[in-house]
């Protein structure tokens, strides 16, 4: 399953937006406010109706809040603001090989999201939950969305007594809450490793399932960190927690990790336990294996520049069946993308918010570069100091370098950006190459 074409209409901050997807990655870039998130929960709710058949799935809908309110002057010049209908959120996927076209709707502040042009994802749903009450090996698509609070905020956590022989469909609880769902992922690791060494409880058909899915779930999250040296994810006993090795640190609860560290492993770990509880036929290979959409909010959050320079990769590499649809800020990650899974917000010429591939390249190019090309900033920061080095570079350009207000420049950003300033140093090389051709 997958998402190729959204279409919004009133949506939030949108008048209307037509945006495309990659098949495998997209990564969508703009400015704060510019609607990224709002995409992604569009799509939470285009799927809302696939999610809400499952048994222990929930339907997601458009939200009242989520209706467009422009700004309206009166006649007296003063400013207000009116919701503006119909909401809608109209989608092209595919599934089973199919592509499919609906929408959803909301018209009125009286009324409810619409289901009926919903009918070829809800029936498509409501057909995987019917029949995997006979058929143990129907694959199931994973759908899943990971917000900007998914480390600090946790939803409402029930203890199941059978977590581990639940529903295939617990792989669809929660799957769009923006918090962390990893109590309910500690809490099956906890029952799974206990059932593992109490070996006499187990057959061996379920022995060997919960095996595999650890497994599963530990290379995915070896896969992501590894460059980072940890390892072995596992519940740790004498610990009575989630804990991980490292070469240098010995093995540490998850809970003591870099917010960074834990954000990744607890991402990875909620996607492939999802994994393994949708599709457990697939043994130990149930992350590389299993199909679906992952919606991840500002990806490269609380992660060093060189790990955001590998997160998406290695996501990519750890689930290599699954269609990743994220946001970011920085120049690390837009630096091992190819322009063509980049979506950059804009408004054209006509006053009108699109999503387009950018013009300027970016797959291993500078970050600097990147961040002037692609993101339209300026690598240089707006320090005071900035005008000064603008004219300095001005007057380099226009031959003036020997002039007594370019050297009275140069010695004032000498003393205050220190002379070993890479643009200073390059205008001093600059200056010399000039004096030696006696141009």
């Amino acid at each position: 399953m997958r998402i190729n074409r959204l279409i919004l209409t009133n949506y939030r901050r949108f008048k209307s937006l037509d945006i495309n997807f990659h098949p495998k990655l997209t990564v969508l870039v703009a400015r704060n406010g510019y609607g990224k998130t709002a995409v992604l929960e569009a799509i939470t709710s285009a799927f809302g109706t696939f999610t809400g058949a499952f048994d222990l799935g929930k339907a997601r809908h458009i939200e009242h809040s989520d209706v467009r309110m422009p700004p309206i002057k009166d006649s007296t010049g003063a400013t207000d603001s009116e919701p503006m209908y119909p909401v809608k959120i109209e989608a092209w996927g595919e599934f089973e090989g199919d592509v499919q076209h609906w929408f959803r709707e909301l018209t009125g502040p009286k009324n409810k999201t619409t289901i009926k042009h919903a009918a070829p994802i809800t029936s498509y749903g409501k057909s995987l939950q019917n029949r995997i009450r006979d058929e143990k090996d129907l694959p199931l698509p994973l759908i899943a969305y990971y917000g900007t609070s998914r480390l600090w905020q946790t939803h409402r956590f029930m203890t199941r007594k059978k977590v581990i022989r639940a529903s295939r469909s617990i792989g669809y609880e929660d799957c769009f809450s923006s918090a962390s769902n990893y109590k309910q992922l500690q809490q099956w690791f906890r029952k799974a490793s206990l059932a593992l060494l109490q070996e006499q409880q187990l057959d061996g058909e379920k022995k060997e399932e919960i095996g595999n899915q650890l497994s599963s779930i530990r290379t995915a999250v070896d896969t992501v960190l590894q460059a980072e040296g940890w390892h072995n994810l596992h519940y740790n006993l004498a610990l009575e927690d989630m804990a991980m090795r490292h070469r240098e640190y010995g093995v540490l609860p998850v809970a003591l990790l870099s917010d960074g560290v834990r954000s990744i492993v607890t991402l990875t770990a909620d996607i492939a336990f999802r994994c393994t509880k949708l599709n457990p036929q697939f043994a130990q290979y149930t992350a590389t294996k299993t199909t679906g959409i992952v919606l991840i909010d500002e990806v490269d959050m609380h992660l060093h520049p060189s790990w955001q320079q590998r997160v998406v990769s290695g996501l990519c590499d750890a689930f290599p069946c699954l269609q990743f649809i994220v946001t970011t800020h920085s120049p690390q990650v837009l630096s091992t993308v190819k322009r063509e899974n980049i979506r950059l917000f804009d408004i054209n010429a006509d006053g009108i918010d699109v999503a387009a591939i950018p013009l300027a390249t970016s797959y291993g190019e500078p970050s600097s570069t990147v961040l002037q090309a692609v993101m339209d900033v300026d690598p240089q920061p707006p320090v005071p100091e900035k005008g000064d080095l603008d004219k300095l570079t001005e007057l380099m350009e226009q031959g003036l370098y020997d002039t007594e207000e370019a050297k009275k420049l140069l010695e004032q950003l000498k003393q205050s950006l220190d002379s070993t300033h890479p643009q200073l140093r390059r205008i001093e090389r600059s200056i010399r190459r000039i004096a030696m051709l006696g141009l």
